[in-house]
């Protein structure tokens, strides 16, 4: 692959550590090229991925995934390893995530979601760490779908080190991607931010299972704050492996779903919102109504207006949710997702 010099200039800011710095750098010029003189860090850097078979696509590439150049902080580069083409933005792309300290029941429900997504034709997106992640990208593979690793590593180093099977067969059969130039150690505060780049790369994360102090719960945030779709998968109110799931639907910030249909539903709708047939229950109708003088509306206004329980109004809205009739936004507020 051939490089430019704006792409040399972005593959020598991804070595700085500080994002308000590249911002900055970024800001200060009409250009990347402008921010060097000389290139000789990045050509020496280009030697090394041609070596490893690693390739850089920067944010000034025509390749470089549209989903991702909406986020807050985008990777200046994305250093990959395996099939580019899943970058493209005509793959369909969800993320599931989860605990690294899997329990029998996670691994379950990871294994059913994860093979019925790639039955789907989705690819899915994950962080190749112990736990959900390794079971989500085996399951895939198992199935001969695609799968993308987001790496808090160096592209060339693999983190955790009994991954380094599943890591060959990723980058062979899938991809692999990593904002961090060759080489990068896996230092614990570079997987908070990968995290970004999972649901940035995604149109829904799926957490299977979680504690509430688990790195996912970051992963749901950030999806949650990019406008993403976030689904949980409920769990034994006594585990503790499943606390951070079960803590995302009592507080409504998340959809729960307990099949794979429940998701892959909802992709079906809004690629196809012009032929998506609507029938809507009295009560969904009521919902809409109560939405369409507004731009949004928050769920103790709709729990008023309705009358129903707070039970009742969060199956609802869930219901609706799912099929693509209306959209959660931040702080618990709810829109039209179409015009009906």
């Amino acid at each position: 692959m051939n490089y430019s010099d704006d792409d040399k200039a972005l593959i020598m800011l991804s070595y700085e550590s500080s994002y308000p710095r590249k911002r900055d750098a970024l800001d200060s010029a009409d250009s990347p090229k402008e921010l060097y003189r000389d290139y000789s860090h990045a050509d020496v850097t280009i030697e090394e991925m041609n070596r490893k078979g690693i390739v850089a696509i920067t944010l000034n590439s025509k390749y470089y995934p549209s989903c991702l150049k909406n986020i807050y902080d985008p990777p200046q580069v994305l250093y990959c390893k395996g099939d580019v083409s899943l970058l493209s933005d005509t793959v369909k792309r969800l993320a599931i995530v989860g605990t690294r300290r899997i329990t029998r029941y996670g691994k379950d429900v990871t294994r059913e979601f994860a093979r019925a997504f790639s039955d789907a034709g989705c690819c899915v997106v994950s962080g190749m760490a112990r736990g959900v992640d390794s079971e989500a990208h085996k399951t895939v593979l198992a199935e001969n779908g695609k799968t993308i690793a987001v790496l808090g590593s160096g592209t060339d180093v693999i983190y955790p080190p009994e991954n380094a099977e599943l890591y060959e067969e990723i980058a062979s059969k899938g991809l692999i991607v990593s904002e961090y130039p060759p080489g990068t150690p896996p230092h614990a505060f570079r997987f908070p931010e990968r995290n970004r780049i999972i649901s940035g790369l995604s149109e829904g994360v799926l957490v299977t299972e979680a504690g509430a102090g688990s790195g996912s719960m970051i992963t749901a945030d950030l999806a949650i704050e990019q406008g993403k779709d976030l689904y949980v998968v409920p769990g034994n109110i006594f585990s503790q492996a499943s606390k951070g799931c079960n803590d995302k639907i009592k507080e409504l910030q998340a959809a729960a779903v307990t099949c794979p249909e429940d998701i892959i539903k909802v992709g079906k709708a809004h690629g196809d919102r012009e032929n998506l047939a609507v029938q809507l229950t009295l009560e969904q109708a009521r919902i809409i109504s109560f939405l369409e003088d507004c731009e949004s509306m928050h769920f103790s206004e709709l729990l008023a207006k309705s009358g129903l329980g707070v039970n009742e109004l969060t199956a609802l809205l869930s219901e609706m949710e799912i099929y693509g009739f209306i959209n959660k936004l931040s702080g618990n507020y709810y829109a039209i997702a179409q015009k009906l």
